[in-house]
């Protein structure tokens, strides 16, 4: 009995010192996709993600909702500070599409966790156009150049002065 507690005693301090070891703090990872810059009353923001979904229409082929997310943070800012934009294209072969369209959805925030109320805020384009240089169909490369006016919406009227925002992004279609 005293030659198997002799061989646990090893074992389990082994586990205990394994088990108490410390590993580097967790940092999530960054995401920085090289596709495009978004440029919000001119300041230019890195593009740090761009995707895309198929619309279900009846073009669903040629159909897009894009979303895309920039890196808005400023010089001094500590806390995130970044906006996303939905875009929805009925068809990316027309070339240029003109907002607001009828039943076209598109969506712009800018999310700042450096002021200390209102972080989030929603702006709607009021005038602009995207310009779709369309993946063949075998897929490959989607360009989106897009210039729009927005403005921010509060519980749904339009509120404040307008916006540019402008840039451009790539995906790639597969």
């Amino acid at each position: 009995m005293k030659r198997i507690s002799a061989l646990i005693a090893p074992a389990l301090v082994t586990v205990l010192l394994t088990a108490c070891s410390s590993s580097e703090d967790y940092l999530p990872p960054v995401y920085r996709c090289d596709c495009g810059t978004l440029v919000l009353d001119g300041d230019s923001l890195e593009v740090l993600g761009a995707e895309y979904v198929y619309l279900q229409q009846e073009d669903s082929l040629f159909s897009r909702r894009y979303f895309v997310t920039a890196d808005a943070t400023a010089e001094g800012e500590n806390e995130e500070h970044g906006v996303s934009l939905i875009l929805d294209v009925p068809n990316v072969q027309q070339g240029a599409i003109f907002y607001p369209a009828d039943g076209v959805f598109t969506q712009f925030d800018e999310t700042n966790f450096n002021v200390a109320f209102d972080t989030t805020q929603t702006f709607r384009v009021t005038n602009g156009v995207a310009s779709v240089i369309a993946a063949p169909i075998t897929g490959g490369e989607e360009t989106v150049n897009l210039d729009f006016l927005v403005r921010r919406e509060l519980d749904g009227e339009l509120v404040g002065f307008e916006r540019t925002l402008k840039g451009n992004f790539t995906i790639v279609v597969d």
